[in-house]
């Protein structure tokens, strides 16, 4: 089935941009071959945005469920600009890699008993990058939970350690809450420039490259798909909603009837979501996360409700077979000073192979991403309140006014 036509046509999107930004923009789209993405180069996101300019960038994601703005000036634009851009789209979430839960990682198990603790500076991932190639590359400045370091540069101490690391597995960020993330978005600060695999790319396809990331008992087809990962330290996007609108009619109207049981632990009761999310700008459905276990070993599997744990299985491992076909996919090439916004409801994306222990700057992968839960604001600061912040933030984080402003009095 073709898919539905949102109200905001590509022509009409592009006509908005030239007359609320600038008729200078270049706007490249779709990048995918479902629709998927629009990139956008002459935004200046070192400049605050205008309500009608907000509005715009939410309208066109909903559209194209990806939308990068490149070019930005790393000189200029700083970690603490990437975070004020943010809170347009939603509450920035502190992310669990940079949380102590009960004295632990927060990311290191499905565990969820303790204090939430803000993890020390000097912990974190961006300590063992800063630390990788010094003098070559460095983080941006930042002290922020809510900004995570994705990247390769893992310390001196990993040299002796040098491999290829499996890509991760297919999924949608921290949907195992019952209110979920809307978009993250990634800053791009360095991409590996090196191409010694002996196919011209960066990396060769991983063999024996580390722990099967996936559980047992997939069917051939599923595993191959799931491993048909780019070369070149691209992020891998499968766009749900073309996915959905590829349904019949019959399975369309199954699918929008399917609650899933989603857990952060085994043990929890958990809670009841709907697999198909409508857009609320753009009334566009798609299949939200439609992952049987998206993080093997961390996060319990989700089930369907009404269905056994065997039965959840086949049906979910069928939508995953089906979203992750060629013509939904979408793999992403970042370059320095790109901003990248992807649409959590109507997309799953995984990370690539990566050299790991790297000891020149030419393999260097350095990105930030920030993610955001809650609904848009069109002007800054937000105006959450503190009990919704308490009941849907882990941590309690909320910018500073010293990133977003101060609310007038």
């Amino acid at each position: 089935m073709k898919m539905k036509s949102s109200p905001f046509s590509s022509a009409s999107l592009e006509n908005r941009f030239a007359a609320i930004f600038s008729a200078d923009l270049e706007i490249e789209s779709p990048l995918g071959l479902s629709g998927m993405g629009a990139r956008i180069n002459g935004i200046d996101l070192c400049q605050h945005l205008t309500p009608s300019q907000v509005e715009l960038l939410l309208d066109a994601l909903s559209h194209y469920r990806l939308l990068t703005i490149a070019g930005q000036d790393l000189d200029r634009f700083s970690l603490a600009t990437f975070e004020r851009f943010a809170n347009h789209w939603g509450a920035p979430v502190a992310h669990p890699s940079n949380l102590l839960r009960g004295g632990r990682p927060a990311q290191e198990d499905g565990a969820s008993d303790g204090n939430i603790e803000i993890r020390p500076y000097g912990d974190r991932k961006v300590a063992a990058a800063d630390s990788t190639l010094p003098g070559q590359v460095s983080c941006l400045p930042h002290d922020s939970p809510a900004v995570l370091v994705a990247t390769n540069l893992l310390g001196t101490g990993d040299r002796d350690k040098s491999r290829l690391k499996n890509g991760g597995t297919w999924h949608t960020d921290i949907e195992y809450e019952p209110l979920p993330l809307y978009v993250s978005m990634f800053l791009v600060h360095h991409v590996p420039i090196a191409r010694d695999a002996s196919n011209g790319h960066w990396v060769n396809p991983p063999v024996d490259a580390g722990p099967e990331p996936y559980f047992s008992g997939a069917d051939s087809e599923l595993m191959s798909l799931r491993k048909d990962l780019p070369m070149n330290g691209e992020t891998a996007y499968a766009d749900t909603a073309a996915a959905f609108y590829a349904l019949s009619q019959e399975e369309q109207t199954k699918v929008e009837a399917v609650q899933v049981r989603r857990r952060l632990n085994a043990d929890d009761e958990g809670f009841l979501a709907p697999l198909v999310r409508t857009d609320p700008r753009s009334g566009i459905k798609s299949l939200h996360s439609p992952i049987w276990a998206s993080r093997p070993g961390v996060r319990p599997p989700i089930e369907v409700e009404g269905m056994t744990p065997d039965l959840s299985r086949q049906f979910l491992d069928g939508l995953e077979k089906h979203i992750l076909q060629p013509e939904f996919r979408y793999d992403h090439q970042h370059a320095p000073g790109d901003v990248t916004i992807w649409n959590n409801f109507m997309s799953v994306h995984n990370s690539p192979p990566i050299k790991t222990g790297i000891d020149k700057v030419e393999d260097a992968r350095l990105m930030y991403r920030l993610s955001c839960k809650g609904e848009p604001s069109l002007t800054l600061p937000r105006c959450d309140e503190m009990s919704w912040i308490a009941t849907h933030i882990t941590g309690h984080y909320s910018s500073p006014s010293s990133i977003v402003g101060r609310s007038p009095i």
